[in-house]
């Protein structure tokens, strides 16, 4: 064992002590305050029961403290489980910086979080300004922004460790090549059942978007495996270390399902933060429209539309463009200049005539929105009640609307609005259609103010491309004063609607002049072999695979009749038993129908299915349709060209998102008697 291997050994030692040291000090500050805490209970507990007024002030001063209590108990307990779970690997780096004008270099350890003890920093978080260094620069000349200027010096040493249970294994010297060299190594190895977090191997583009905080509008265009999805949480966890009126209750995070949100949720908590708010599109709908009918979602949208005729499909892409804002802005502007009381408004002792009425609207609320105008106007007359019962406020609001000549329900007037365009009527029997909603929220935003009672402050939106522009544009104004960051790949758009390029988004009104378009051409995800493979579906788009051949090519199979069944069970046997297996098909029933035939070979702790947007999967085989593995991965993916949407014109957009979500072994298995 050479000698600098010992000493990296001790520094590890010395960092592991550290660590229990805190520990062991929080276990003994919680002990310490325990007696006290339990007099302050005893106290607080006999004067709340002989409680007077003249107690009032002490019970509330005690019943505070004993409140504080808990809270440092929680975040000493939360704190001595972070330092248990970081001494598995309590760093991944190090660089050593000599500053300008000083003699000797600082030794700086990188990890997920700071750990010092007894005034001594033994490790940094990967987040502090510092560590920019280990992400952005090789050896030699480099400098970072601290927050008293630029820092100037050299680089002496770059190092990346291999540590696994608290034992130090490897160490490599690295600049550039042998940087990549060590990500390969970490990149092959086999993929757990979520997603994990990249903080030992950030790569320079994807540290830049990372630590962006200066642009309010963050787009970035990924080719599929580029880390989209973990660079957007490292994002969120970097702007929560750094800005400090942040917290995680401030960002909003949209993605594609449920069951995709699962699958993320180990990240943010791995970095050292609590997981934010999360949004799908039918749960932000529902909530939107305060509607409890149920939401029809991107993917199931995607797969009516593509089985509507070409007329339908065609109104469909209409109601999508962008254009339809600026149609129905000019639709309610023509419909405030005729909308008027037509009669008299009379509530319990309160009469106004409509002429009165009309005053309101012609004079004092002209300027207002279409359906603001009634609230201003049944907030001015709720005042004069002297009532704090908001069930008459509602009262006054429908009493009103009984006066006008023309609907105030939303649904009502976007029923006009179709009927005007010439779009059949809307449908709502079933659930309400990925298109209607979309427009109902644009209809909300043009007709009234929109309160949003979060306190939102970033939105993050994954899968972007399968946003119409008209919705992203909503988000934005209805977020008017929130910093957003939105990712996606344009090659994997199957959702209809305007939007050539995600770069469309900086055109936007509310993204002009605050907002930055980065393209992401590097994958990490898939072989070489795989992207090649996939590559060529949707017309060989600009790309830059990564990772090398690994001797695996692309298996073709074809299948008669019902002979997939048999095909797929034989590929899985051969399997290496400890990798995670990904089963996509073209729609649920095939799925299902796969799903149960493995059932008799499988035991349910192996097998899953992800039969909709909520399923929680994390079995080693998943199967799923290609309409819930957007955003997965697998180190195996076996791909069965059967079911609805691989029947389809778009069918090779479909085949590259499942097939991208391989990463060392894909499968394709393909109908003989298919015509192409």
């Amino acid at each position: 064992m050479n000698e600098e291997f010992k000493k990296e050994e001790q520094y590890l030692d010395e960092t592991l002590k550290a660590i229990d040291g805190r520990i062991e000090n929080i276990q003994n500050a919680i002990e310490s305050q325990k007696e006290f805490a339990q007099e302050l209970k005893k106290d607080y507990m006999h004067d709340a029961s002989l409680f007077d007024a003249d107690l009032g002030n002490e019970v509330a001063m005690k019943y505070k403290r004993l409140n504080d209590f808990m809270d440092f108990v929680d975040d000493e307990y939360a704190l001595a489980k972070r330092l248990q779970e970081i001494r598995e690997k309590p760093y991944f780096g190090r660089i050593d910086f000599l500053v300008d004008g000083d003699k000797e270099p600082m030794k700086l350890y990188i990890g997920l979080m700071s750990i010092d003890y007894n005034h001594e920093l033994k490790v940094i978080d990967w987040r502090a300004p510092v560590s920019e260094l280990f992400y952005e620069a090789g050896k030699g000349k480099a400098s970072y922004e601290a927050p008293n200027g630029t820092i100037s010096g050299d680089i002496t040493l770059k190092r990346q460790y291999e540590i696994e249970n608290s034992r130090l294994l490897e160490f490599y010297d690295v600049d550039i090549n042998l940087f990549d060299e060590y990500l390969q190594k970490v990149l092959s190895k086999t993929k757990g059942d979520s997603l994990q977090n990249i903080a030992s191997t950030i790569q320079k583009e994807q540290n830049q978007i990372i630590r962006n905080l200066k642009d309010d509008v963050l787009v970035v265009q990924g080719f599929a495996g580029c880390g989209k999805t973990t660079i957007a949480l490292h994002h969120v966890a970097y702007a929560l270390y750094r800005l400090k009126d942040l917290s995680s209750v401030n960002v909003l995070f949209f993605s594609p399902n449920e069951a995709f949100l699962s699958y993320i949720q180990k990240v943010l908590p791995d970095l050292g933060e609590d997981n934010t708010r999360s949004a799908t599109f039918p749960k932000f709908i529902k909530r939107m429209l305060k509607t409890i009918q149920p939401v029809e979602s991107a993917d199931e949208f995607v797969l009516r539309y593509v089985f509507l005729d070409e007329q339908k499909q065609k109104q469909v892409n209409n109601k999508l463009e962008f254009s339809t804002r600026q149609q129905m802005k000019q639709w309610l502007d023509e419909k405030s200049r005729t909308l008027k009381f037509v009669k008299d408004f009379s509530f319990e002792d309160f009469f106004y005539d409509k002429d009165a009425l009309n005053g309101f609207l012609q004079n004092d609320f002209l300027h207002a929105k279409y359906r603001e105008k009634i609230f201003y106007i049944a907030n001015m007359i709720f005042s004069q009640m002297k009532t704090e019962d908001l069930g008459k406020k509602e009262s006054v609001l429908e009493t009103l609307y009984d006066c006008l000549n023309q609907p105030m329900h939303l649904q009502d007037i976007y029923s006009e609005f179709l009927k005007d365009y010439g779009y059949p009527k809307m449908d709502i029997d079933d659930k309400l259609f990925f298109d209607d909603a979309v427009l109902l929220c644009v209809l909300k935003e043009l007709t009234q103010n929109i309160l949003i009672r979060m306190n939102i402050k970033h939105v993050v939106v994954d899968e972007i491309q399968d946003y119409p522009l008209l919705f992203v544009d909503f988000l934005m104004r209805i977020f008017k004063h929130a910093t957003f960051s939105m990712f996606g790949d344009i090659h994997q758009k199957t959702v209809p609607g305007q939007m050539d390029s995600l770069e469309d988004i900086c055109n936007l009104t509310p993204a002009k002049n605050r907002s930055k378009f980065v393209e992401l051409t590097k994958t990490y995800r898939s072989s070489e072999e795989i992207v090649e493979y996939s590559s060529k579906l949707v017309g060989n788009p600009r790309h830059n695979a990564f990772r090398l051949k690994n001797g695996n090519p692309v298996t073709e199979q074809e299948f008669v009749g019902n002979g997939y069944l048999k095909q797929i069970k034989s590929i899985l046997t051969k399997l290496n038993p400890s990798s995670s297996v990904g089963i996509i098909t073209g729609d649920t029933e095939t799925a299902k129908e796969v799903y149960d035939y493995l059932q008799n070979n499988f035991d349910e702790k192996v097998l899953s299915f992800i039969k909709n947007a909520f399923s929680v999967a994390g079995t080693q085989i998943q199967v799923a349709p290609i309409s819930l593995a957007k955003g997965l991965e697998f180190d195996t993916a076996i791909v069965l060209e059967k079911g609805k949407l691989f029947e389809t014109k778009q069918k090779n957009k479909f085949l590259f998102v499942s097939c991208t979500r391989a990463i060392n072994q894909l499968f394709v298995l393909k109908n003989k008697n298919a015509k192409n």
